[in-house]
């Protein structure tokens, strides 16, 4: 059974011990049985134990054995984290190192996420220069200290000025390459100009 389910379970019992079962699979977003079968293993394992309330109501109780557990497995999802990040940064410097190889020389972010923020500093270990950080969420004014400008804004300006129209451009798209797809076949005399790189596809490609 998934630690992460265990630990997100322990966690919601720990915040609220006055859950109940069918509660606390709509918090989980999982079926009823199969929170009921991760309740019986929680409490077969003495991580956590059933406290009779009021009425025929239960009370979820964590152990100071369970909250050894979820130290245990938060520590390990953070180490979890950690290395993934570390190796996704290390294959996107990689790839961008080889973009630059085949002779680009600028790039743009598109998103503001977490992959954006890999993306980023794999960017900064390269000699490609940062244009600009693109954002379809108008509340993003800023990412990681730098401005941001609205994919609607970025495209209306390149499409607009003649020196820049004929250029060519990478776009690093790091969330929701529909959209920016959508975005973009509205700019006619510079669709063709466009290069867009999913970074999601690029990263699934080189695991």
């Amino acid at each position: 059974m998934s630690t992460k389910k265990h630990l997100d379970t322990l966690l919601e019992i720990k915040d609220n011990p006055s859950l109940t079962q069918r509660s606390l699979a709509h918090r989980l977003n999982i079926s009823l049985g199969l929170t009921n079968a991760i309740i019986k293993n929680l409490i077969h394992r003495g991580l956590i134990k059933a406290k009779k309330d009021t009425g025929r109501k239960l009370l979820y109780i964590i152990t100071p054995q369970g909250m050894a557990n979820v130290s245990r497995l938060m520590y390990n999802r953070f180490q979890e984290t950690l290395h993934y990040y570390h190796y996704t940064k290390d294959l996107l410097t990689a790839y961008l190192i080889k973009l630059y190889q085949k002779g680009e020389r600028m790039i743009n972010i598109y998103g503001t996420g977490q992959l954006a923020e890999i993306t980023y500093y794999a960017g900064i270990s390269t000699p490609l220069k940062l244009n600009a950080i693109i954002s379809d969420d108008p509340s993003k004014e800023k990412f990681l200290g730098q401005q941001t400008i609205l994919i609607e804004k970025f495209l209306s300006q390149y499409s607009k000025n003649n020196t820049l129209s004929n250029q060519k451009i990478v776009i690093l798209s790091t969330n929701n390459p529909e959209k920016l797809t959508k975005e973009i076949s509205k700019y006619k005399n510079i669709q063709k100009n466009i290069k867009i790189i999913n970074i999601e596809y690029i990263l699934k490609n080189n695991q």
